[in-house]
């Protein structure tokens, strides 16, 4: 093919090259040049194009409507529109159209077009926007832009205000619209297109979100790039959906206003955990009343005592009453110490039964030292036979939890039973003179400490990378669960848990325990859902 010089100067090799329409009319809007490219789009090759009237290419109704853009070419301007142009397969395709002049010695000579097709970009952005797993919502943030504006008037700092009162996140929320959603999206949401768009993105946001979504307000504020957080959406039926939500903000906030949230569908991931919570609580329990049976003899030794003392306190009062002269100031101080007997045993009980519960996990504020203390009760029967003592160094000051008692309560007994056992099984290495755990509770700072100290042989260095694994266990007779679980309920109130050797014998476990807040007590009534999370 020849180019002219009034074709505008193209060389054949680079004007096919791109994935464009490239051509040049002259001044009577007549072609003077077409790229190969126009074969696909209008069936017709270059040297069948050349010369013919735009009209002939784009047909009477579509020429009349690039009439005023032909008009500002001819006036010097370069012009971008978009416009449907015909198409010898689709009927039409839509496309980007630039307009660009040119002029010779001041004076008009025609000008160059290019045509990009809008419709293929479309197609592959629609098929990666439909076809990948997240789902992605389009907002308008003019409306929030007004509501910004506005606040800034009214308060002066956005941010404190909007931090202040949660509220106003709502009212954002229900007067932002969506522009537009991919399939996933409406999946996710139990909704069509139809039905999404224009509706505010309140309608998906239920109340306890409000947090979440305030901070993405706050951020967006702030200036940041993005968000990613966990919440729930509300779909179309009512139930809940737990999803990641990203925000990938503005960068020209001035100019851009709409925004695509992501929401990524992790509903089967967050039910894994709760079960996975719920097999871990069951093992705890399982761990807990595997260990009141190796402590039965320590608590039937324990409610044998109360017992006995109400049998001999209702003797003596049967005594005193069977005089011939009844004594009824003995008899009345013998009915005291049976209804205080009494009430011991069913504190024995209770706690006993607390410890074989299955419960829900609750937790609350209690006081460590107290929990430790019966925690050594407990075992107390159980550490004579196995030869062994337990004493106890806690600090004056109070140290409060926020837990659930009876499984760290767990935990204490479990280290205090198998100190006692390591010791026991040493043989000459601990003589029952020396088989003694100390149980030490401190203060430091936001964290309580406690360490559970024995003068056994100590850990072993193969042993000591995995003392905490499911299933590991030096005994003979062990299920190797003690430990595992253990670690599972101090990792789950937000501690850790250590073992290291001593610099003598024994070893020291030392678990730290974030305490409670100072603003609550060991009373109060407010109770929050625990878990293994």
């Amino acid at each position: 093919m020849r180019l002219e010089a009034a074709n505008g100067d193209y060389g054949v090799s680079t004007a096919d090259a791109v994935p464009a329409l490239i051509s040049f009319f002259d001044a009577g809007h007549v072609c003077r040049f077409a790229n190969d490219h126009h074969i696909q789009w209008y069936g017709r090759t270059p040297t069948q194009l050349v010369g013919k009237h735009m009209r002939e290419f784009l047909g009477e109704n579509f020429y009349a409507q690039r009439r005023p853009f032909l008009e500002r070419v001819a006036a010097g301007e370069t012009v971008s529109f978009e416009a449907n142009v015909p198409h010898c397969q689709s009927g039409v395709r839509e496309a980007a159209i630039r307009y660009v002049p040119k002029y010779v010695d001041g004076r008009f000579e025609g000008f160059h077009t290019l045509v990009f097709d809008l419709s293929r970009e479309q197609n592959r952005f629609h098929s990666v926007f439909d076809g990948t797993i997240v789902g992605f919502v389009e907002i308008d943030l003019r409306n929030v832009r007004r509501t910004m504006a506005e606040l800034e008037c009214e308060v002066g700092d956005i941010a404190a205000h909007i931090a202040a009162d949660i509220g106003i996140v709502r009212r954002v929320l229900d007067c932002t619209p969506v522009v537009g959603l991919n399939e996933k999206a409406c999946q996710m949401l139990g909704v069509g297109p139809s039905e999404a768009i224009g509706k505010p993105l309140g309608s998906w946001c239920p109340d306890e979100t409000m947090g979440v979504w305030n901070q993405v307000f706050l951020d967006y504020i702030a200036g940041k790039a993005s968000h990613e957080s966990e919440t729930l959406v509300r779909r179309s039926d009512g139930t809940m959906l737990d999803v990641i939500l990203s925000a990938a903000y503005p960068k020209l906030p001035d100019e851009q206003v709409f925004v695509v949230v992501g929401l990524v569908d992790i509903s089967e991931r967050i039910a894994r955990e709760k079960a996975l919570a719920r097999a871990q609580l069951n093992l705890a329990h399982a761990a807990r009343v595997s260990m009141l049976g190796q402590l039965a003899a320590s608590i039937t030794h324990e409610i044998n005592q109360p017992l006995s003392a109400i049998v001999a306190n209702g003797n003596a009062t049967l005594r005193w009453l069977n005089r011939p002269k009844p004594d009824l100031e003995e008899a009345r101080d013998a009915i005291g110490r049976m209804i205080f007997e009494g009430e011991r045993a069913s504190q024995i009980i209770q706690r006993t039964r607390a410890m074989a519960m299955k419960g829900s996990g609750e937790r609350a504020v209690f006081e460590l030292q107290s929990t430790l203390h019966e925690a050594i009760e407990i075992t107390h029967r159980q550490l004579g036979v196995l030869g062994a003592s337990c004493v106890a160094q806690v600090c004056s000051t109070p140290v409060r939890i926020l837990g659930d008692r009876v499984q760290l309560q767990q935990v204490i007994i479990n280290l205090i039973v198998n100190a006692a056992q390591v010791m026991s099984s040493a043989g000459s290495g601990a003589e029952p003179d020396a088989r003694q755990v100390s149980v030490h509770v401190d203060a430091d700072g936001g964290h309580a400490v406690i360490r559970v100290v024995d003068s056994g042989p100590g850990l072993q260095d193969a042993d000591a990378d995995r003392l905490f694994d499911a299933f590991f266990t030096t005994k003979s007779d062990g299920m190797g669960m003690g430990l595992s679980v253990s670690k599972d309920i101090v990792e789950a109130h937000g501690g850790t848990i250590l073992a290291c050797n001593n610099t003598g014998l024994g070893c020291t476990f030392t678990i730290g325990l974030p305490v409670a807040p100072s603003s609550q007590r060991a009373d109060d009534q407010a109770r929050s859902v625990f878990r293994f999370d």
